[in-house]
C-alpha cells in the first residue's frame, strides 16, 4: 500500500526532494489513475522519487497499472547533468521507495539511459510516457523515438520543464510526435503558475486505434 500522507504531504520540511511543481505531480497522478492494468507506467527520469510516488498512488488511486522508473544515476555519462546531487541520487529514491510502500509486485526500477531500455523493452504497451530524462532538443527526440513504438493506443506522453524556452523539450517533442498517429495539434502546455518561463509540462497524445 502507497502511503498517500507521506507522498502528499507538501509541507516545506517533509515533500520529498525534487523540481517537479505539485500541478505537475497532481496532474501525474489523476493520468496514473486513468491507465488500465494491462497497460505500464514508464517513468523516465527520477532523480529522488518526488513524481514516482504521485505515479504510484495515481495507480493504486485507479486500475493497479505497473509503474517502471528509468533513470541512470551515477551512470550517466553525458555533459547535460552536471550537479554531483543528481547523479548520486539514487540511494534518497530508494529510501523514499521504502518509506512510502512501493513493492516490486506494483514497481520496477532500471538503472540505464532512456533510450537502451526501449530498445529492450517487452513489457505491455504505455498508457502513459512520463520524460524528466535529459531535456536538450536532441535527448528528448531521441528517446521517444526509441519508446513511441511501445505507446498504446490512446495512449499519453507528458514532458517537464516544457515551458522554460531554455529547454529543447517542445522542440524535442516537436520532431518525433509532429507526425501521424499523434495529436500533436491537440497537445496542451500547463506552464507552472509561480514561474511561466520554468518547468510546467506537454502533454501529447496517441491517436485512439480505428
Amino acid at each position: 500500500m502507497i502511503r498517500s500522507s507521506l507522498v502528499t504531504d507538501w509541507s516545506r520540511l517533509s515533500r520529498q526532494r525534487g523540481q517537479v511543481e505539485l500541478a505537475a505531480c497532481q496532474l501525474l497522478r489523476d493520468l496514473a489513475a486513468r491507465v488500465p492494468a494491462d497497460q505500464a507506467i514508464v517513468e523516465l527520469g527520477a532523480f529522488a522519487g518526488r513524481s514516482t510516488g504521485w505515479l504510484l498512488l495515481g495507480a493504486q488511486d485507479g486500475h493497479g497499472a505497473h509503474v517502471t522508473t528509468v533513470d541512470p544515476w551515477e551512470r550517466y555519462t553525458g555533459d547535460y547533468y552536471d550537479y554531483p546531487e543528481y547523479l548520486a541520487a539514487r540511494q534518497g529514491f530508494e529510501a523514499w521507495m521504502a518509506r512510502i510502500g512501493a513493492t516490486p509486485d506494483r514497481h520496477t526500477v532500471v538503472q540505464d539511459v532512456a533510450h537502451q531500455v526501449a530498445e529492450a523493452w517487452q513489457g505491455p504497451q504505455v498508457g502513459l510516457l512520463w520524460h524528466d530524462a535529459e531535456h536538450s532538443a536532441d535527448a528528448v527526440a531521441r528517446d521517444l523515438a526509441a519508446w513511441q513504438a511501445h505507446i498504446a493506443p490512446g495512449g499519453v506522453v507528458v514532458l517537464h520543464d516544457a515551458g522554460n524556452p531554455r529547454m529543447g523539450v517542445v522542440e524535442g517533442a516537436r520532431r518525433v510526435l509532429d507526425a501521424p498517429g499523434w495529436d500533436w495539434r491537440g497537445r496542451r502546455l500547463i506552464r507552472w503558475r509561480r514561474r511561466p518561463d520554468r518547468r510546467g509540462v506537454l502533454i501529447v497524445r496517441r491517436e485512439p486505434a480505428q
